[in-house]
Order: structure tokens, then sequence, then C-alpha cells
């Protein structure tokens, strides 16, 4: 019974959101209306028990001082006096953009710098000469670059051109099949769950 009841309202409710947009009518509109209604709320109560979750395990690597537990107290911290801004004040309150715009603000851009490390170590893995799709990929690649810097410009002007037209024909192409495949992995997916055939949701047998 714990895994039949999750799973038939799991079926019932992504079965008529997913009516909604093929099938006209004001019953099933209404349905859906309210199916995504309690989503949203179920997703706000999940944040909280998240939030305590969180909370409460951080809290024990910091009273037991397991490892990393600085780490835990410095999250800990974070999330008490975050949470203490959000309840006491509002968005437009200065406490509230001072937190945000001198903290968040840095430690995300921050985040962003780093990937760009990343980036660059897995760029340098992809552009390791294995194979023919290796050799196009940073022909590809090394054109694009020098037609969007001065360099590349100054070597031939058909640079910028050449490289306008690899990111709008072959690039568009390339996203375009990316987000077609990605769409279709979630289809699955959500008829997966819906079915409840996936693992790792509760709902599978």
């Amino acid at each position: 019974m714990k895994t039949l009841l999750p799973m038939i309202i799991t079926f019932v409710g992504g079965t008529v959101v997913l009516l909604d947009y093929f099938v006209e009518g004001s019953a099933i509109a209404s349905a859906s209306g309210a199916f995504l209604s309690w989503s949203v709320l179920l997703a706000a109560f999940s944040t909280v028990l998240g939030g305590a979750n969180i909370l409460t395990i951080h809290t024990r690597n910091v009273r037991d001082k397991r490892t990393s537990w600085g780490l835990s107290l410095v999250l800990v911290l974070s999330l008490v006096v975050w949470l203490a801004v959000g309840i006491t004040g509002t968005t437009e309150s200065d406490v509230y953009k001072f937190v945000w715009q001198n903290v968040y603000s840095t430690l995300s851009a921050t985040m962003f710098a780093l990937n760009a490390f990343f980036i660059a170590s897995a760029a340098y893995r992809s552009f390791r000469l294995r194979g023919a799709d290796s050799v196009i990929l940073m022909l590809a690649a090394v054109l694009v670059m020098l037609g969007r810097v001065g360099l590349g410009e100054a070597l031939s002007d058909r640079l910028p051109t050449l490289a306008d037209w690899l990111m709008k024909i072959p690039g568009t192409a390339g996203m375009r099949g990316i987000t077609i495949g990605g769409a279709l992995g979630g289809i699955t997916v959500g008829l997966r769950i819906i079915l409840g055939l996936e693992r790792g949701t509760g709902l599978s047998a």
C-alpha cells in the first residue's frame, strides 16, 4: 500500500496534467490547475523539510566534530543568518540588499570563475587528437576563437565571417539536436515516473 498509493496519485496527476496540453475541457483544465497548485505547495514543504534535514545533519557534524566540521559550521551559520534576514525583513531591506550584493553575488561570481578552470580542463581533454571527430572539434574551436578576437581579423578578413557561420549553422544545429534529445529524454523519464517504472523514486517495485 505504501508503494501503490503514491503510484496511483502520481499516475492520475501526471496523466491529467499531460492531457491538459492536448485535450480542451474545463474539467481537465481545472483539475490540472489544482494538481499544479498542489505541486507548488508540496515543493514548498519539501524545501522546508530539506532545509531542516540539512540543518540537522550538519549540526550533528559540528557537535561530534566530524571530518570537515568547520565547513558544516559555516553552512549552519549561513543558513540561520540568511533565514533570519529573510523572516525579519523584506527583499527591499538594507540588510537583505547588503547580504545579497556583497555575499551571495560575490560567492556566485566566484563559483562561475571556478567553472572557467573546469571548462578549460574539459576542453583540454576533448581537444586531444585521438581521431577524426576530435580533429574536427579542435579545428572548429580554433577557428571560432580566432574569429572572435582581433588577431584572427588581422590574419584574415574571412575568419570572423567563418566563425559566425560555424556558430549559426553547425552550432545551432548541434544545439537543436541536444535540445530535442533532452526533451525526448525528459518525456521518457516523465512517462517512466508516471507508470512507476523509474527506479529511485520510491514508486518502482
